[in-house]
């Protein structure tokens, strides 16, 4: 999809985007009511605001609700964790792991099973309540990571806790069933975002879906589902006063629009576009596009209870029969990469550059298929449309390719996570982001293990593979770990319940005058450290 200057003009006069030409976004901004970017407001604030358009909006902003790519930009705006991964110095290192303190000044291990949190004093939450030991119990109390919590993902990141212990008001101690070497970086990543104790016993555990407190730069204002979110400033940020007086972020589904948007000046930030859309921008003084290589990939899944993909030889014939470097650069262009595994080099020492993952080819796709006895039924692929970028080419492009080997596939296009899950078709994407640079973090076991949607939902299920990721969870030494965890990707590729297709890029689009780094996770961390105005 392109852009061009008589499709700005177009969509201008169609009303979708504020009427301007390159070179007009002050004069334009001041006559639509709006602020650009580092101009001081009128009145007595003299911060900007900052607005931002996306394609969709979550429906809660209950933290351990809203684990996606739509819902962690406002999840890091409204809550602070104990600790905080330094992307950027990450990214100077590749391959390390950087964590500094947040809310925590330290945590560190008493003994085998238990961590101890030291909390930062003074710190203000939303309510204007300080936060304390209690904050902490209630983020991590049986009702939001327990076997009977209504949030999965809380189970998934921290189910493993016996205890939450209090010591003292600024210091609380971590009691684990298991040892876990992995804790610091738990507590840097999601899940670990810390709610209002005081907000909580108000309201209940709804409160968090509608008026949710915590202590992040940012609080709620306004919150109109399918439409957008309003933040104010959390002037009394421990970091200090943000740099933007209000985040404006509105849904604009169609990418075309957010371009015309950013252009016309009526949005600072635009997010999810296509890597062919980047050129379009390139022509504006005032504008850039950005392209991040995220700790994500894309993924196929098969729910394995169907005829056409019950037999795991199937599987591994569709995953062979993919030419994944055709199909990413078509999707991807230049910036294609594909992972070989579930895996990255993050992972370190448990990490193997030789592993190949799914390699593509035809002829043994077809050994398999004739193996299984396949006779030619069709098979069911179902998208979401507009949600992951590519979706709906890569979907296209592989109908193509297993046509190839004999396989028809008929592609579905539904509005919404809700509709794709629906029974009816036997194969979907997903997203599988490395969380934190670890098996138990990434990729592998919240997006494949016995707490996880495939399995929950009944999709694929393997008591051996859930047999080796509680291994995993207990072994302590670097050489077991990396012998179970690899392992866990043999049996991956064995029983073949989904495959790896790439490595995802987020291409935004922004103002020059706004200073902000996008992390390679979908964090919108507008922190004062990361986000200010030339």
């Amino acid at each position: 999809m392109t852009i061009t200057r008589r499709d700005l003009l177009r969509l201008i006069g169609a009303g979708t985007a504020t009427a301007a030409l390159p070179g007009a976004f002050s004069s334009v901004a001041q006559a639509a009511g709006t602020q650009a970017a580092g101009v001081p407001a009128a009145g007595n604030d003299p911060r900007p605001v900052l607005r931002i358009a996306v394609q969709a909006l979550p429906a809660s902003l209950e933290p351990l609700e809203t684990i996606s790519n739509i819902g962690l930009r406002q999840t890091t705006c409204l809550f602070d964790s104990p600790l905080r991964r330094d992307f950027k110095a990450e990214a100077a290192t590749p391959g390390t792991a950087k964590i500094d303190p947040q809310l925590a000044t330290a945590v560190t291990r008493i003994d085998a099973f238990t961590w101890r949190m030291t909390l930062r004093p003074g710190v203000t939450l939303h309510d204007g309540s300080t936060l304390s030991a209690a904050d902490v119990a209630a983020t991590f109390a049986p009702g939001r990571i327990g076997p009977d919590t209504p949030w999965p993902e809380g189970r998934i990141l921290f189910g493993h806790l016996a205890e939450v212990r209090t010591v003292d008001a600024l210091t609380v101690d971590l009691v684990t069933r298991n040892p876990d070497p992995v804790m610091p970086q738990r507590l840097a990543a999601y899940g670990a975002w810390i709610v209002g104790a005081k907000a909580m016993a108000a309201g209940g555990p709804e409160t968090m879906r509608t008026a949710p407190v915590g202590a992040g730069p940012y609080k709620l204002a306004e919150f109109v589902r399918d439409t957008r979110l309003v933040l104010n400033s959390h002037d009394d940020y421990w970091m200090g006063r943000p740099a933007a007086r209000e985040v404006r972020i509105e849904v604009v589904p169609e990418a075309a629009t957010r371009i015309a948007g950013l252009i016309s000046g009526e949005y600072d930030i635009v997010t999810n576009l296509l890597p062919d859309q980047m050129p379009q921008l390139d022509g504006y003084d005032d504008v850039e596009a950005v392209a991040v290589p995220l700790d994500l990939v894309h993924m196929l899944f098969y729910d394995t209870r169907r005829p056409a993909v019950a037999d795991a030889r199937i599987r591994q014939a569709l995953n062979h029969a993919i030419d994944y470097d055709a199909l990413g650069r078509a999707v991807w262009g230049e910036r294609f990469s594909r992972p070989n595994g579930l895996q990255t080099p993050a992972f370190g020492p448990l990490y193997d550059a030789d592993r190949r993952h799914f390699p593509f080819d035809p002829a043994r796709a077809k050994a398999l298929l004739a193996e299984a006895g396949y006779g030619g039924t069709p098979v069911r692929m179902r998208l979401i449309s507009g949600y992951y970028v590519g979706a709906e080419a890569a979907g296209q492009i592989i109908q193509a390719m297993w046509a190839q080997i004999g396989v028809p596939l008929e592609l579905e296009f539904v509005e919404s996570m809700k509709q794709a899950l629906e029974p009816g078709a036997d194969v979907r994407m997903i997203s599988a982001a490395f969380r934190f640079p670890d098996p138990l973090g990434g990729g592998v076991v919240p997006a494949w293990g016995p707490d996880s949607a495939v399995q929950k939902r009944g999709f694929w299920s393997s008591d051996r593979f859930n047999a080796a990721i509680a291994e995993l969870r207990a072994a302590q030494e670097t050489a077991d770990r990396r012998r179970i965890f690899q392992h866990l990707l043999d049996l991956f590729d064995e029983e073949a319940p989904g495959v790896v297709l790439y490595g995802v890029n987020e291409v935004y689009g922004k103002r020059r005058p706004v200073n902000w780094t996008h992390y390679p996770l979908y964090y919108l961390d507008l922190r004062p450290d990361n986000l200010s105005f030339a």
